[in-house]
């Protein structure tokens, strides 16, 4: 007989919550990495008790429930981490015939409402070891197009409020075994000095890398409701949001252009930066509207590198986003893809 727990048969679903604390059936399985770790925080009282060694039950503490996934950027897939990431309640537009549009522009002068996702990880113990995640939102948010110009990977964290142990997750579900990924030779970087022409001045032959990441720093909200049970007394009865930190960091090659950036560093006052990442696939979505992934926003230049990538050197450039007034916000993302909900 096969020893239990094959590491290949490890799975990832999700499924789109109406309420933070009430799980839902997973609707899709996701072909990413990563398993749910739930740690109960259990504490041995610092007292005293004649011993060497401790000698009174450990008493629980707030639970820490986290998954860490991580893999390839499929177009079909975006919206589930966006929504987890930028801000809940997002319809698409468009149809079957012409692809569907998600747009996420993240509010900064006012809070965004949550999306919350049940989570279920297991491998082919599913039955008796499987974990759910529940009221699950994106904490940290992180993109990378690597210099082989191969599919973008992301690393994500997620928070849950949350977690079933021994849970059988759903069946029937599989991956969509032809993804459409997003790809760095599909990418295209747009810099620009005013809001009103964001998305104008192309960056040509220049970008090598990138890598976006969005830091929520979401607060953890619980309150003493009294008699809960066992599993439920640490529950999270919400999130609040938290400073939103965005970094871009662009390696770029020695160009008239991204050298007259990076003097920039030492200009006062400091400039802003309206920046345009723009990946447009070959493949249809719908009718003749191809895939595409947009991420723009407002950048200040914070610091400059040396690099080099074969026999050249490159500019490492880093930017910190922020609110601008004209744009409305500080991040935007817009996905074109088939996904027509949640």
């Amino acid at each position: 007989m096969a020893i239990q727990g094959f590491v290949r048969l490890r799975k990832s679903q999700i499924g789109k919550q109406t309420a933070i604390g009430t799980a839902v059936p997973a609707t899709r399985r996701l072909p990413w990495r990563g398993i749910i770790a739930y740690n109960p925080n259990r504490t041995d009282p610092d007292v005293d008790t004649g011993t060497l060694d401790p000698a009174i039950l450990p008493h629980p503490a707030a639970p820490e429930t986290t998954w860490g996934p991580s893999g390839l950027l499929a177009y079909d897939d975006l919206p589930y981490r966006l929504a987890g990431a930028l801000k809940g309640g997002v319809t698409p537009t468009g149809n079957a015939g012409i692809g569907y549009t998600w747009t996420y522009a993240a509010a900064s002068t006012t809070a965004d409402a949550f999306e919350y996702f049940t989570v279920e990880t297991a491998d082919d113990t599913a039955a008796s070891d499987g974990i759910e995640g529940t009221g699950g939102v994106v904490n940290t948010f992180s993109e990378t197009m690597a210099d082989d110009l191969g599919p973008w990977s992301f690393t994500d964290e997620w928070l849950f409020a949350e977690a079933t142990l021994a849970h059988d997750i759903t069946a029937g579900l599989s991956v969509d075994d032809e993804p459409a990924y997003v790809f760095g030779a599909d990418s295209e970087l747009w810099v620009d000095a005013n809001a009103a022409g964001i998305g104008t001045t192309w960056w040509q032959d220049a970008l090598h890398s990138a890598t976006l990441t969005i830091n929520n720093n979401l607060d953890q909200k619980r309150f003493a409701n009294g008699a809960n049970a066992s599993n439920t007394r640490f529950r999270l009865t919400g999130y609040g949001r938290g400073p939103r930190d965005i970094e871009l960091v662009i390696t770029v090659a020695k160009t008239a252009v991204t050298m007259a950036e990076a003097a920039t560093l030492d200009d006062s006052p400091v400039p802003l930066r309206f920046i345009q990442l723009k990946t447009t696939s070959i493949e249809i979505a719908g009718g003749a509207v191809k895939y595409a992934y947009q991420r723009r926003g407002c950048f200040t230049l914070r610091s400059r590198a040396e690099g080099e990538i074969g026999g050249n050197a490159t500019i490492v450039l880093t930017y910190k986003g922020q609110y601008n007034t004209t744009l409305g916000y500080a991040i935007q993302a817009i996905v074109v893809n088939q996904l027509a909900a949640l």
